[in-house]
């Protein structure tokens, strides 16, 4: 299955320079026996149709967004015409329900997954999709706050979020984006929020 967009029949200028919310998911580990680069491989499927299934769940359009392939998972730029409220409210659930429910079923390859979640202007070329925005939420994957708190719970699913995304949409909110659930870390220099619930 390609999650590469049809980018021939996507003109890129109705993207540049154009707040999207940034979600990047990075497979944090797989463990099969040895936790080798063919079981990394291997988890790059289930990987997809999780990611595909929660965006079905929440109800939210994979065809309107834009995404790109990584090395060790997937970056999509959800359009502005999409709260990013209902990305925290109803995507990020169904991501971790998904990838537990993969998980508990007898996988060959256990998945784990960090997530990041940020909000700013997004530059599509021939090549992928490029700005600020989307460096900003690759410095929030890599934090090492993140890395060692999905360490030390084992959570199937770890996200962070940016400042501008916890003060707009979690602060003031309730259920899943519980602001109880979040503490602030830092990366590089730069704030982000910990969903350190376990």
């Amino acid at each position: 299955m390609s999650t590469s967009p049809d980018r021939s029949s996507r003109p890129t200028g109705r993207w540049d320079h154009v707040s999207h919310t940034v979600l990047f998911l990075e497979i944090a580990s797989s463990d099969g026996p040895g936790g080798t680069e063919s079981d990394r491989q291997v988890a790059r499927a289930p990987l997809h149709r999780v990611v595909r299934s929660a965006f079905a769940d929440s109800g939210i359009p994979w065809a309107t967004c834009r995404h790109d392939e990584r090395y060790d998972g997937v970056l999509v730029a959800i359009p502005p015409s999409i709260a990013t409220s209902a990305i925290v409210d109803r995507l990020i659930p169904c991501l971790e329900t998904g990838i537990r429910r993969y998980n508990r079923e007898a996988a060959p390859v256990r998945i784990q997954l960090r997530a990041a979640l940020h909000v700013g202007p997004v530059i599509a070329t021939a090549d992928g999709l490029t700005g600020p925005a989307i460096a900003a939420a690759s410095s929030m994957l890599n934090s090492r706050e993140l890395v060692n708190h999905q360490l030390k719970t084992g959570a199937d699913l770890a996200l962070t979020v940016s400042p501008q995304v916890y003060e707009t949409v979690i602060r003031h909110a309730s259920g899943y984006a519980d602001p109880t659930r979040y503490r602030e870390i830092h990366s590089e220099g730069s704030a982000a929020w910990l969903c350190a619930a376990e």
